[in-house]
C-alpha cells in the first residue's frame, strides 16, 4: 500500500503501467466531500432503528484505471485522497474530506481505509493521528419496536487484514475524469450499518445501553454492515 502516484510515470506509455494507466495524462486535482444518504432512519424486522451519532473516519483512498485496485494487480495509483479526515455522517451539508490528486482519465476501481492504514513500513494497523479516540467509526442509536427499545453505543475498528494492503482491498468505481471541474463525493449510510444487528437478540440482553467493542459478534455484524451491504459509494460529478 501507500502506492507511487503516477506524476512520475506522466510521460511513459502504457507499455509500461499496463494495469493502472492507458495513454499519456494531465495532472489533476479535485475536491472531495462526503454526502449523507437517508435520514438516519431504517427499519428491519419490526424494529424502526434511529441513529443520533456516526463519526467515521475516511481514507487513505486510491484509485486505479484497473478493475481490480488490489495492490497485487494495481501497483500504482492513477489518483488518490491521502487525506484521513473524521466527518459527521449524519450531517446535512456535504462535508469536504481533503483534494483527490493524480491524472485525468479513466477510474475502474479504488481502495481505501478507514483512517486505520497498515502502509508496509508498519509492523501492525495504526490509527491515523486524525482519530481521537482510535476508532474508524463511532456510533449511537436506538431501535424501537413496540415498547421495547434497545439504545447502542458502539466503537467499530476497520482494520486491514494484510500488511501493505487497504481495508477496502478493492471496491467498484466508475469515472472518466477530463479536468479539475470535478468533484468525488463519498455517500455514506448511517442507519444501513445497524441492520445486521439482531435487535430481538439485544433487547433480550437487557442492558441500557448495549456497549459493543471490536471483538464482539455486534462488531463483526457492524462491519459485514459498513463494508458489505452498505459500503460508502464512490460517485464523481462534473461542477460548473
Amino acid at each position: 500500500m501507500s502506492r507511487p502516484l503516477l506524476f512520475t510515470l506522466a510521460a511513459l506509455a502504457a507499455t509500461t503501467v499496463p494495469a493502472c494507466i492507458e495513454s499519456p495524462q494531465d495532472p489533476v486535482s479535485y475536491p472531495a466531500v462526503a454526502v449523507q444518504r437517508g435520514d438516519g432512519t431504517s427499519s428491519i424486522d419490526g424494529w424502526t432503528i434511529t441513529v443520533t451519532r456516526a463519526e467515521i473516519a475516511l481514507g487513505p483512498f486510491y484509485f486505479c484505471a484497473a478493475s481490480s485496485g488490489s495492490s497485487t494487480l494495481c501497483g500504482s495509483s492513477v489518483a488518490e485522497l491521502t487525506q484521513v479526515s473524521v466527518v459527521d455522517a449524519l450531517h446535512a451539508a456535504p462535508s469536504p474530506i481533503g483534494t483527490v490528486r493524480g491524472f485525468t482519465g479513466s477510474i475502474q476501481s479504488a481502495s481505501y481505509d478507514f483512517g486505520i492504514s497498515w502502509f508496509d513500513t508498519q509492523t501492525a494497523a495504526t490509527p491515523a493521528p486524525a482519530l481521537p479516540a482510535g476508532h474508524s467509526l463511532h456510533l449511537e442509536g436506538a431501535a424501537r419496536k413496540g415498547a421495547q427499545v434497545v439504545t447502542i453505543v458502539a466503537d467499530v475498528d476497520v482494520l486491514p487484514q494484510y500488511q501493505g494492503q487497504n481495508a477496502v482491498a478493492t471496491a467498484p468505481a466508475s469515472a472518466n475524469v477530463t479536468s479539475g471541474a470535478t468533484r468525488l463525493e463519498v455517500v455514506l449510510e448511517p442507519a444501513a450499518w445497524f441492520r445486521q444487528l439482531d435487535f430481538d437478540g439485544l433487547a433480550a440482553k437487557g442492558a441500557a445501553p448495549i456497549v459493543i467493542k471490536p471483538g464482539t459478534d455486534e462488531h463483526t455484524a457492524l462491519l459485514v454492515g459498513l463494508k458489505n451491504l452498505a459500503p460508502p459509494e464512490l460517485r464523481w460529478v462534473t461542477t460548473p
